[in-house]
């Protein structure tokens, strides 16, 4: 016989627990008590059953049953409830389940499972849960899915409830708040003496450049760049004369004759 004690959640708590650990959406379609058992169908994560379940002793029935059947109970069922589901471990090998119900309305609660009386007796509730509701049969899933959401005072918070949380959360990651914070200083330091190190290498000299002087392209040079010619040495008696210029080149032109007509 499974024996469940259920608390009140602050909903800061619930969203910090959520967010931390991730939940499961869970949807449960609740019937009128018939020849002494209550039914309602589950949808959980793809995965839909019927579970009947004895109210004297507890007992629970499951049955697998397709998508489409479960929908179609959930279309006339009574009364439904649509909630957010995480587990997260609290030590000593226990589980709470935090359930941050959305419909019929917003409601924040934790429970915990227990095997036998005695367990549940001697359990002692982390600061982080609010006040016990186990006695009041009003905060019942299938109480608020067919009667809807109790009246329900606003939880009280403290720093010693939120260090409480924190140090669980933690915990399930195998770490804690005092050693992992100084692990970004090292990497930082490392990295600022390599860059040092990098620094005071020495630089390989520049190669010097080779001057070179202009070229003046005689064919697209200017008029007023190009090399004027002069003559060198002028024959009246030969045919043609040579004049030299100083850029080394040599134009030949025809001598001055008394003649009419060029002689070859």
């Amino acid at each position: 016989m499974t024996i469940i004690r259920r608390f009140l959640l602050a909903p800061s708590f619930a969203r910090l627990v959520r967010k931390e650990r991730g939940s499961v959406r869970m949807t449960e379609g609740y019937f009128p008590t018939q020849s002494g058992r209550n039914s309602h169908v589950l949808v959980e994560a793809g995965q839909c059953h019927l579970v009947l379940v004895t109210p004297e002793d507890g007992a629970e029935e499951r049955t697998e049953v397709p998508r489409a059947h479960a929908d179609a109970l959930l279309d006339v069922c009574a009364g439904k409830t649509v909630y957010e589901r995480t587990r997260v471990a609290i030590g000593g090998g226990r589980e709470a389940l935090v359930d941050r119900i959305t419909h019929p309305g917003a409601l924040d609660l934790v429970s915990v499972e227990f095997d036998d009386r005695d367990a549940a007796a001697t359990f002692l509730s982390p600061p982080w849960f609010g006040p016990e509701t186990t006695a009041d049969a009003a905060f019942d899933r299938r109480a608020i899915a067919l009667g809807g959401l109790p009246a329900a005072g606003e939880v009280a918070l403290s720093n010693a409830a939120l260090e409480a949380l924190l140090d669980m959360l933690e915990d399930r990651f195998g770490r804690s708040r005092s050693i992992s914070a100084p692990s970004a200083p090292r990497r930082m330091a490392t990295r600022t003496s390599s860059a040092r190190s990098a620094a005071s290498e020495p630089k390989p000299p520049k190669a010097k450049r080779r001057h070179r002087s202009p070229r003046v392209s005689l064919m697209r040079a200017p008029a007023s760049r190009l090399p004027v010619a002069r003559p060198m040495v002028a024959s009246r008696d030969s045919r043609r004369s040579s004049v030299s210029c100083t850029a080394g080149l040599t134009w030949y032109r025809p001598a001055a004759t008394s003649a009419s007509r060029w002689r070859t």
